[in-house]
């Protein structure tokens, strides 16, 4: 109890520190930039989330205050011109900030997807932790661990990091994209030429949390695997140059059968863009599809915006985001959310900003769901 009435006045008070830059920490780990030296990263977050909806499923609980707590790094072990070799890790947990953190707000609206993308498991778990090694000149990259496959694959720039962006899981991937949890896995990315860039990956399909091993139900049988081709362009908009990602995924997901004995395997994909549209607005969009027996969805799109400095305000961004998609067990779903985000003060790591989200679907005829958003990076 002690620690939960701590955390959220720390956000605050932390914020009068004369820290550091925020680090570009996206909620997962990144590969981190050249340094020849042999050397430890250590890059904390604290965040605290506020939700309240005003419907939920009948004694389910319309509240959470939750915080969340995580340390994501790399021990790298030499990095040359060639290429480096490092053990990437992640380790992450909740903690009651208000309210209990289960069920969580996904469950109170019945989404299949989390209405609050940030939180993870009540206690404080090694979620990640795997090898990592690029060569020829750092254009291929091979990672063999316990990862987070949604950490390289279905990504985005402006839709995938719940802690900066969208905290609903319904923008930070395609519902149809049975991506699975935390688990024994590789993949293998190369540089096919400037501009183009080709990803490879299988991982164990059997749910994994933060506190699993990563082999629970590990098999032939059991496995999430896909391809994945990233083109960069620079199309002109506007009569400017301006940067673009386009993401064409295919998957095929094979699991224990849940409605019964044996296993279940099945075919979908994505295709999922962002592009820079001006100097301060960028559009994402994502339509993808999958057999409905290992996929919560087969059929779904989503699109939306961000806005960098709106108005003019600085260290500040503003998104708009919505969601379609039939559902695998009938009937339809529709998800919106609305962000704002801003520094407490100029030399602060802390950004604060209210969400408002929108849930609907068969078995809730609409809800609004209220929330605000603190992190801070040190």
């Amino acid at each position: 109890m002690k620690i939960t009435l701590f955390l959220f006045p720390c956000l605050f008070c932390c914020s009068f520190v004369n820290a550091q830059e925020v680090p570009d920490h996206a909620f997962h780990i990144r590969r981190l930039g050249h340094n020849h030296r042999a050397h430890l990263t250590f890059e904390p977050l604290v965040t605290w989330t506020y939700q309240h909806a005003t419907k939920v499923l009948d004694g389910m609980p319309h509240t959470r205050a939750v915080g969340y707590y995580d340390v994501a790094g790399a021990l790298t072990l030499w990095n040359t011109d060639d290429g480096l070799g490092q053990v990437a890790y992640q380790m992450q947990g909740n903690v009651a900030g208000g309210t209990s953190s289960t069920p969580p707000m996904a469950g109170s609206v019945g989404n299949p997807m989390a209405m609050n993308n940030i939180l993870t498991s009540e206690s404080f778990s090694l979620s990640d932790v795997y090898w990592q090694q690029s060569f020829g000149n750092h254009g291929a990259r091979l990672r063999v661990g316990k990862l987070h496959v949604a950490t390289y694959f279905d990504t985005n720039q402006i839709a995938h990091d719940p802690v900066s962006g969208f905290m609903a899981g319904n923008f930070n991937q395609s519902i149809t994209n049975p991506m699975p949890g935390h688990g024994f896995g590789a993949n293998l990315e190369f540089d096919v030429s400037e501009g183009a860039l080709l990803r490879f990956g299988t991982a164990n399909a059997e749910p994994g949390n933060v506190n699993s091993s990563g082999f629970e139900g590990l098999s032939l049988e059991h496995l999430y695997t896909s391809a994945e081709l990233v083109l960069s362009r620079t199309p002109v908009v506007g009569g400017e140059e301006r940067e673009g990602h386009y993401r064409f995924l295919v998957w095929n997901n094979g699991k224990s059968n849940p409605a019964g004995s044996g296993n279940i395997a099945g075919w979908g994909g994505v295709l999922n863009l962002d592009q820079e549209i001006s100097d301060n607005v960028t559009i994402f969009g994502r339509l993808g599809w999958g057999e409905s027996n290992v996929t919560v969805s087969d059929f779904g799109y989503s699109f939306g915006l961000q806005i960098n400095e709106p108005f003019g305000f600085k260290n500040s961004s503003t998104g708009l985001a919505y969601q379609y998609a039939d559902l695998s067990t009938g009937g339809i779903q529709k998800v919106g959310e609305w962000f704002y985000r801003t520094k407490w003060q100029e030399d602060s790591s802390l950004y604060i900003g209210p969400v408002i989200q929108y849930y609907e679907d068969d078995s809730l005829s609409g809800s609004v769901i209220f929330g605000f958003r603190t992190s801070y990076s040190f």
